[in-house]
Order: structure tokens, then C-alpha cells, then sequence
């Protein structure tokens, strides 16, 4: 019995093994192409952005968008998406490099869909995106939407929202005039104390190595095994009992 146990848990071993994290699609947009580098999925502009490419994170190329709305308006309805099938995996795990122009908004949105058509909030990024013209890197954990598991219709999209923190932009202090944008609408990406432009539409956003990943479901002969292992277990434990 002992060495039917050990063979079992040595075949457990193994195959659990397989059921790792690891990419499903991933964005660098090197050649100026809005194909994933890796995997399949598809990546668009949404509300009216437009884009172009430029200097990416660490080198390489970014995928850098514009035409953002007017202050004060369509709060959490403009910015990117991507389409992936995240069927056979599950833990699903998204991360992206972000850069924001002086002029642009520091929030951002990030929203999931799970039937293609429907779009959830998940959360915000904080406002991290400052100081301006420089790339952070964010990671969302949408492990706990069981509906984002095994889904061919599952998708992300990354907004720009209003300012969720109140802010005073009379206030001397660098840290509340600048760290909060122009109004009470957007928060500028400036916070270096100066006297810069305000938030417009020609402010830009940068993003470089999107990534969408995930654990690889197990097999079911996986569940199988693991299932004959505790049994066995069992039956030596009350055999010595």
C-alpha cells in the first residue's frame, strides 16, 4: 500500500505541476501593431480616443493615445480594451506599464466584462500616474471573479474617470495644487510644483506590455489522482489506527 501511495503521489506531483500560472496574451506593440505579441485577443480604442505609437517602457515601442473627453464629461468612458478567451485557465491576473502626459488624467479605470458586452468596475489605479511622462507599472488581481474563469467572452478596458478626491487648486501647498489636476473633474499628472497646463483632450496615455494570465486549469485526471491519493491516505491511517 505504501508504494501505491508513493507512485500516486509522485503522478500527483507531476501533473500538478502543469497547473501553473502563465501568460494567456500579452501587448507590446513592438512594430507599432496592436496584435498581441503573445496569444490572440484584440485591442481597440474606446469613446473617441485615437492613437499613435511612440517610445515604450525600457525601450522598445508603446501603444500612446489621445483625444481624451472634455473636462467634466463622460467620466469612465474613454480609453482601451482588450478582448482575450481565457478558456482552460483561471486566477485571472492583469498588468500593464502606464505613462501619462502632463496634461492628462492621472485616474484611471479599470473595467471587466464577462459576456462581451457588459462592463463591471473593478477598481482604480490610485491616481498613481505622477509625476507625468514617466511609466508605472500596475497590476490588478481578478482572481475572485469566478465568471472571468474558462470564459471566451472575458474582457478589460482601462478609463479615464473624475477625481474621486476632493482637492483644493487655490491651496499654495505643491501637494494639493498640483498632485490634484485642474478642476474638480481630472486630476492633472503634474505634481512638480509648477505653474503647467491644465488637463486637455490632446493630453496623452501610454501603454506598453499588457498582460492578461492566469492558472492553467488541471485536467480532470488531475482531480482524479489527487482524489485516489487522499483515499488511500486514509485507508493506511485507519489501518494503524
Amino acid at each position: 500500500m505504501k508504494r501505491i501511495l508513493a507512485a500516486v503521489a509522485i503522478a500527483i506531483a507531476g501533473l500538478v505541476g502543469t497547473a501553473s500560472a502563465a501568460v494567456i496574451t500579452q501587448w507590446t506593440f513592438e512594430g507599432d501593431v496592436i496584435t498581441p505579441a503573445t496569444g490572440s485577443g484584440t485591442a481597440s480604442n474606446i469613446g473617441g480616443t485615437t492613437y499613435t505609437f511612440a517610445a515604450g517602457n525600457s525601450g522598445g515601442r508603446g501603444w500612446n493615445t489621445s483625444a481624451y473627453p472634455n473636462q467634466s464629461t463622460n467620466s469612465g468612458t474613454a480609453g482601451v480594451q482588450f478582448l482575450v478567451s481565457t478558456v482552460g485557465y483561471q486566477n485571472i491576473q492583469l498588468a500593464f506599464d502606464h505613462r501619462a502626459s502632463g496634461t492628462a488624467s492621472r485616474w484611471a479605470q479599470v473595467q471587466y466584462t464577462t459576456d462581451g458586452s457588459t462592463w463591471n468596475v473593478f477598481g482604480n489605479n490610485g491616481g498613481g500616474l505622477s509625476p507625468h511622462d514617466t511609466f508605472y507599472s500596475f497590476s490588478f488581481d481578478l482572481s475572485a471573479i469566478t465568471a472571468a474563469n474558462n470564459n471566451a467572452n472575458f474582457g478589460v478596458r482601462i478609463v479615464s474617470i473624475f477625481s474621486p478626491v476632493a482637492f483644493d487648486t487655490n491651496d499654495p501647498t505643491p501637494a494639493n495644487r498640483e498632485i490634484y489636476g485642474a478642476d474638480v473633474a481630472y486630476h492633472r499628472a503634474r505634481v512638480d510644483g509648477g505653474s503647467g497646463g491644465a488637463y486637455g483632450t490632446t493630453g496623452t496615455w501610454r501603454f506598453d506590455n499588457v498582460t492578461i494570465s492566469g492558472d492553467v486549469i488541471p485536467e480532470p485526471g488531475t482531480a482524479a489522482l489527487v482524489a485516489l491519493g487522499l483515499g488511500a491516505g486514509a485507508l493506511i491511517r485507519r489501518r494503524r489506527a
